[in-house]
C-alpha cells in the first residue's frame, strides 16, 4: 500500500514494539491519518521480544513507500543494520525512494509526519527528521540558535521580489505558546493555499521561517504574548493570512480575550462548534454464548432469517444513503455468510457465535491495512455483525439517555448509529476512536453535526461533564471555565453569521465569465428533500426510489409507493424532479424477489435488466410515479442502461402504464421526459445513438468509474483506482457531453464526483452545467468554483485528460480548486 494521498510514508524501526506504536500514536495526533506510517518493531511472535527484524522492515517499506518515497527512523545501532539489510531485500526501485535517517525516533517521527502531511518532498521530510533535536537544544542553550536563513522558505524569497506581500502582526494567545499541536495544525492549514508563507517572532527577533516545517516553527521559540508576523505572497496570500491568523490568535475585535487553550486536540471530522452536557451512547449488544447445537440445518436457517432482519434494520437506519449499499453487500458476502454457515455445519457452533467469529476474522483483515480509508471500514463490518447478533439474540440499537440536547461520546461510532442520531438532540459527537474517513464521519458531515475523532486520550469513557468541541480544528474542552465558554459561544455566533441564508443560492451559481452552473440535489426521502429545498437546490437531480423497496420483507404496493413519492414531490413543487426507477440487484439485495444467486452480481441482473425481467414490478412503479407526479415537473431516469433496446423497452412500459391509468380514469402526469443513467462504458461510447431514445443523460460516476477501471468499489486492494478523476473516466464524460450537446440533450452528473470540490471543477471544465449532489456539499462546490471562468476550468480539465493515470490526474484536480 503506497503512501497516503501521494505523500512520503514513514517506517518506525525500534527494538520495542510498544515504543514504536506509542510514537505512531503521537505523530497521528499531529497529522491524523493523512500520512502512511508503519511500525516494524520488536522480534518474535507479535514483536513481543526486544529486537528488530529485517524482513519486517522490508515489508513495512513496501506498504508505505509510494511514488513520493519513504523515510525510515531507527532507535538503536543494531536497528540501523536491520534497516540496511531491509533495503537489500526490497525492489531496487523502492530502495531508491527510501531514506534512512539518523534523526531521533520520537521527535523525528513527529517532525517528519508533519512535514509529510504538508506535502514535503522526500529530502525535506528526511531533513526535518534529522534536525528534530535542534530546537530543543537551542532552547536549552546546548547549541547555537539556527540562523533564520537556514529555515526560511526559498520560494518565499523568490516570490517576494515579484508579488506584493500580505502581512499581519498578532499576539499568540495559546498559554503554551506555539507548541507542537498548534504548529502542526498551522502547517496543515498553510499547505492548503497557493501562497509562499513565512512566520517571524518579532518579540524575540527570530525568523522569518517557512510555515512548512515543524522544526522551523519550533526554532521561533514563540511563547504566549509574543508578537508573530505572518507574511504571505502569491495568488491566495490574503486568504492564507486570514486563515492562519485565526489559528494563531482567536481574538476577533481588538482587545478581546485571548482564545482558550483546548483540553486537547482530536482529529477534525465534521465542521461546526458545539457546547453542552456530555452523554454516553448506550449500546445493548447481547453477550454471545459459545455453545454448540444439535441441528445444523435449523441453525443455518436461523442465521439466514437473522440476515434478512438485519438487512431490514440497517435499511431503516441507512435508507437513502450509498453506505447502505456497502452494508447490504456485507450481509451477503461469502467471506462472512459462507464462513459462518461452514462453522455451523462443521463445528456445530450456534449461529450467533459462528457469525461473530466470521465478523472478527473480517474485521482483523481491515484493521491491519495501511490505507486509512480502508482501515476505517472495520467499523462497517462490526456494524453489520452487531445487527445480525441483535436479530439472533435480541437487543436494541444504541440509544441516548433521556435529557436535554447533548454532546455525545462514543467508541468507534458505526454508520447505523450515526444515521440514527437526531440532530435536534445531538449537539456534537466526540468519537474516542474512529477517524475522518469512516462512513460514520461521512454521515455526520451530511447531517451537519459537528464531530471530532481519535479522542480516547482526551475524553473519559463516560458522560457527566460539560464538553465543547470545534469540528473544524479538532479542539476539545472538558468542563470549560467561563472564559473558554464565552469563546466557544463566540465561535458559534460567528459560524451562524457566516452561513449562507436559506434561499440565497437560488439553485445556481455564476462563474466569473457569466456562465451558470445548476446545483441539484440527490435525495432518498422526505427529510432529504426538505433539507435540499432549504439549502436552495435547483431541483432533485436524483431521487433514489430504492428507499421504498430496501429494508423490508415484502414488496411495497402501488398505492404506498404513490403516497410516499407524492410527499417528496410536494416539497419540490414547481421545481424539476428526476426520479430513478428501481436500481436493485448487485449489492442491493431484495430478499422478497428471490433472485437467483450470481457469481458476479455487479455485472448481473441489476438496474434496468432486473426491471425488464420483472415487468409487473416495473409497471407498478411507473404507474405510481405518474399518479404522484400529476401537477409536478417529474422526469423518469432509467438506471444501468447498456443498449438502446433497453431504453425502448422502458418507454414501451411507460406507454402501457399511461394507457392503464387512462383506461381506469385516474388523473396522472403525461407525457413524461425519460432519460438514462450513463454508468457503463457501453452507454458512454454509444451516447450519440442513445440520444435518439433518451431525452436527457445523467452520468453516474460511481459505477462508471468501477466498470471503466474494472475495480470493484470497496475492494480493499483496489481503492486507489476508485477515482472519478482518472483520465479514462473523464474521457467518457467528455464523450457523453459532446453527444448530448450535438443532439440537444441536457447532461448532468449525479455521482459522488459532482459533490467533490476537487472533481466538480473538472466536470464543469468538460462542459457539465448540472451537478447533482448531497445538499451539504453545495457550499464546498460553490467555493471550489468561485472566481473561475469557463476557459480556466476547460484548461484544467484538458490537463487532467492528458495524463496517464489517476495519480498524475490528482495534481490537475488540486489545481482545479481555484483555477488561474
Amino acid at each position: 500500500m503506497s503512501g497516503a494521498a501521494g505523500r512520503v510514508g514513514l517506517v518506525l524501526v525500534s527494538h520495542s514494539r510498544a515504543l514504536a506504536e506509542a510514537t505512531e500514536t503521537l505523530a497521528r495526533q499531529m497529522t491524523g491519518e493523512s500520512v502512511a506510517i508503519a511500525c516494524a518493531a520488536g522480534a518474535g511472535a507479535g514483536g513481543a521480544e526486544l529486537g528488530t527484524d529485517a524482513t519486517a522492515i522490508a515489508a513495512a517499506i513496501e506498504r508505505v513507500c509510494g511514488p513520493a518515497g519513504a523515510v525510515v527512523l531507527m532507535d538503536l545501532g543494531s536497528a540501523i543494520l536491520s534497516a540496511e539489510t531491509a533495503l537489500e531485500l526490497v525492489d531496487p526501485a523502492l530502495g531508491a525512494r527510501t531514506r534512512l535517517t539518523g534523526g531521533p525516533i520520537v521527535e523525528g517521527a513527529v517532525a517528519a509526519a508533519v512535514r509529510a502531511a504538508a506535502g514535503g518532498t522526500l529530502d525535506q521530510v528526511a531533513a526535518d527528521a534529522r534536525q528534530a533535536l535542534d530546537p530543543k537544544a537551542a532552547q536549552l542553550g546546548e547549541a547555537e540558535r539556527p540562523a533564520a536563513t537556514a529555515v526560511a522558505a526559498p520560494a518565499a524569497a523568490a516570490t517576494a521580489a515579484v508579488a506584493p506581500a500580505v502581512t499581519a502582526d498578532l499576539a499568540i494567545a495559546d498559554p503554551s505558546g506555539l507548541h507542537a499541536r498548534p504548529a502542526a495544525q498551522l502547517i496543515a492549514r498553510a499547505a492548503m493555499f497557493d501562497a509562499a508563507i513565512t512566520l517571524e517572532n518579532v518579540t524575540a527577533g527570530r525568523g522569518p521561517v517557512a510555515t512548512s516545517s515543524l522544526i522551523a516553527l519550533a526554532s521561533l521559540g514563540a511563547r504566549r504574548g509574543d508578537v508573530l508576523r505572518l507574511r504571505a505572497t502569491g495568488r491566495q496570500a490574503a486568504e492564507a493570512v486570514e486563515a492562519l491568523a485565526a489559528l494563531v490568535q482567536r481574538e476577533a475585535p481588538a482587545g478581546a480575550a485571548a482564545a482558550p487553550a483546548a483540553s486537547g486536540l482530536a482529529i477534525p471530522v465534521a465542521p461546526g462548534v458545539a457546547l453542552g452536557p456530555l452523554v454516553r451512547l448506550v449500546r445493548s449488544i447481547p453477550e454471545v454464548p459459545e455453545t454448540t447445537i444439535d441441528d445444523p440445518a435449523a441453525e443455518a436457517e436461523r442465521l439466514r432469517r437473522a440476515l434478512e432482519i438485519a438487512a431490514q434494520d440497517l435499511g431503516n437506519a441507512l435508507r437513502g444513503s450509498d453506505i447502505l449499499d456497502a452494508h447490504q453487500a456485507l450481509l451477503c458476502d461469502p467471506a462472512l455468510v459462507d464462513e459462518a454457515l461452514s462453522r455451523i455445519e462443521r463445528e456445530r457452533c450456534n449461529a450467533a457465535w459462528a457469525f461473530r467469529l466470521a465478523i472478527e476474522a473480517a474485521a482483523a483483515i481491515y484493521r491491519q491495512l495501511d490505507d486509512p480509508y480502508l482501515r476505517a471500514r472495520e467499523a462497517d463490518v462490526h456494524d453489520v455483525g452487531n445487527a445480525v447478533v441483535r436479530a439472533l439474540l435480541g437487543g436494541a440499537a444504541a440509544t441516548l439517555p433521556d435529557g436535554p440536547p447533548a454532546v455525545v461520546v462514543a467508541d468507534d461510532l458505526t454508520p447505523s448509529e450515526a444515521a440514527r442520531l437526531d440532530a435536534a438532540r445531538v449537539l456534537g459527537v466526540i468519537d474516542r476512536r474512529g477517524g475522518p474517513t469512516s462512513h460514520a464521519a461521512i454521515l455526520l458531515r451530511g447531517a451537519g453535526i459537528p464531530a471530532v475523532a481519535g479522542a480516547a486520550a482526551l475524553v473519559p469513557d463516560a458522560g457527566g461533564a460539560l464538553a465543547g468541541l470545534d469540528g473544524a480544528t479538532g479542539e476539545v474542552w472538558l468542563d470549560p471555565d467561563p472564559e473558554i465558554t464565552a469563546e466557544i459561544e463566540r465561535r458559534q455566533a460567528a459560524l451562524r453569521a457566516s452561513r449562507r441564508p436559506p434561499g440565497a443560492r437560488a439553485g445556481r451559481l455564476r462563474l466569473a465569465c457569466g456562465r451558470e452552473v445548476e446545483l441539484w440535489a440527490n435525495v432518498a426521502g422526505p427529510s432529504d428533500a426538505r433539507a435540499a429545498r432549504e439549502a436552495g437546490a435547483f431541483g432533485v437531480g436524483l431521487l433514489r426510489t430504492e428507499m421504498l423497496f430496501l429494508g423490508r420483507v415484502d414488496e411495497p404496493g402501488e398505492e404506498e409507493q404513490a403516497e410516499l413519492l407524492a410527499e417528496i414531490f410536494a416539497v419540490f413543487a414547481g421545481a424539476p424532479i428526476v426520479v430513478r426507477t428501481l436500481d436493485a440487484g448487485g449489492d442491493k439485495v431484495l430478499p422478497y424477489l428471490e433472485l437467483d444467486a450470481e457469481t458476479n452480481p455487479s455485472l448481473g441482473v441489476r438496474g434496468v435488466r432486473l426491471s425488464l425481467a420483472r415487468p409487473a414490478l416495473l409497471e407498478a412503479q411507473l404507474r405510481a410515479i405518474l399518479v404522484a407526479g400529476r401537477g409536478h415537473d417529474v422526469r423518469v431516469l432509467v438506471p444501468m442502461v447498456s443498449t438502446a433496446a433497453e431504453v425502448g423497452a422502458v418507454r414501451a412500459a411507460l406507454e402501457r402504464a399511461h394507457e392503464a391509468l387512462a383506461a381506469a380514469g385516474r388523473s396522472h402526469l403525461w407525457p413524461v421526459a425519460t432519460g438514462i443513467m450513463v454508468e457503463v462504458p457501453s452507454a458512454a461510447l454509444m451516447a450519440e445513438r442513445l440520444a435518439r431514445q433518451a431525452d436527457f443523460f445523467s452520468i453516474g460516476t460511481n459505477d462508471l468509474t468501477q466498470h471503466t477501471l474494472a475495480a470493484e468499489r470497496g475492494h480493499p486492494r483496489l481503492h486507489a483506482l476508485a477515482d472519478p478523476a482518472h483520465p479514462a473516466v473523464l474521457r467518457l464524460v467528455r464523450a457523453v457531453v459532446e453527444a448530448g450537446h450535438a443532439a440537444g440533450r441536457p447532461v448532468s452528473v449525479c455521482g459522488e464526483a459532482a459533490g467533490d470540490p476537487d472533481v466538480a471543477p473538472l466536470l464543469v471544465g468538460l462542459g457539465i452545467t448540472r451537478l447533482s449532489m448531497c445538499a451539504s456539499a453545495f457550499d464546498a462546490v460553490e467555493d471550489a468554483l468561485a472566481g473561475a471562468t469557463s476557459a480556466e476550468l476547460a484548461a484544467v480539465a484538458e490537463e487532467a485528460l492528458s495524463v496517464d493515470d489517476a495519480a498524475a490526474a490528482r495534481a490537475a484536480r488540486a489545481a482545479a480548486r481555484r483555477p488561474g
